[in-house]
């Protein structure tokens, strides 16, 4: 198993709990450990009730296998979640995408940018829409784009398919070409021909990367597919296909760069996370 310390952060909601099922997949091997981790007002009668809700939880977990303990903290939020990522050894951060209690901002808001930004930890994002009882991962969609960067996560995400017995497939979205708006129509070839002979070009490039790529993953044991794709729209291309492969969890690389930093913060990722109802699991890369 790829990970042997995962965080899972819960407020006393059913939509931060849509993680644990996950989670509880993750902690498959013997020697993996959840820390269920809740931050609340200091208030006696909160902190009390929290601090039980995460003991019947992590009995719960216990009771199944699984080595689990629960931790309640009170303050600022932010700074005592990446206090506890470092004191417990933590490399994996589980969140829900929203709860009553400030779950929603880790993902969409400020403070998830700046928990992202101020960690290396990879971290699931759970919907509240998502059908906790589905908690497998039969299929992973990876989408790529044939940089080293979309890459950077390949090795880990293929350990998780090899430990899961899942099916990996993998999506590029090839962009339609760009052609000059003040191309003469007297030139030749002509604009459509150019058009075609340039996204012809893309597809065969396209076409021998995923080649190579799938070939090298079933040499290790890795049932793998791919699929190519011509859209301007790469959010809805990513969440369409994941809908037709039935994808239990879209896998992608970011990081808080500018330029490429906009596939987590700018509009691929932002759709991604706005509207795709399944799980994502977002790796930090240094490249």
């Amino acid at each position: 198993m790829y990970f042997k310390r995962i965080l899972v952060a819960l407020d006393g909601t059913k939509t931060a709990e849509k993680t644990l099922p996950i989670a509880e997949c993750m902690a498959g091997a013997a020697e993996t450990q959840l820390l269920l981790v809740s931050i609340c007002d200091p208030k006696p009668k909160i902190t009390d009730e929290r601090q039980k809700y995460l003991d019947i939880k992590a009995a719960e977990l216990q009771a199944k296998g699984i080595k689990s303990s629960g931790k309640m903290f009170c303050g600022e939020l932010l700074p005592l979640i990446l206090k506890c990522i470092k004191d417990n050894d933590i490399d994996l951060l589980c969140v829900a995408s929203h709860g009553y209690t400030g779950i929603k901002k880790m993902v969409l808001g400020s403070v998830s940018e700046k928990l992202i930004k101020s960690t290396n930890l990879p971290v699931l994002l759970v919907k509240d829409g998502y059908d906790a009882d589905k908690a497998a991962f039969g299929n992973i969609l990876l989408p790529l784009d044939g940089s080293l960067f979309s890459e950077a996560c390949l090795k880990q995400v293929s350990v998780l398919a090899r430990d899961f017995k899942s099916k990996l497939t993998l999506l590029v979205v090839i962009q339609p070409p760009c052609i000059p708006s003040d191309r003469s129509p007297s030139i030749q070839p002509s604009w459509d021909e150019y058009y075609q002979a340039l996204l012809e070009e893309l597809k065969q490039q396209a076409q021998a990367y995923l080649e190579r790529l799938t070939g090298e993953l079933r040499e290790n044991g890795i049932e793998t597919e791919f699929r190519m794709e011509v859209s301007d729209n790469i959010p809805e291309t990513i969440l369409s296909t994941a809908e037709d492969i039935n994808a239990s969890l879209i896998s992608f690389t970011t990081h808080n760069r500018s330029g490429i930093e906009k596939w987590y913060y700018g509009s691929v990722a932002a759709g991604l996370i706005e509207n795709s109802p399944r799980p994502m699991l977002l790796w930090r890369n240094s490249i």
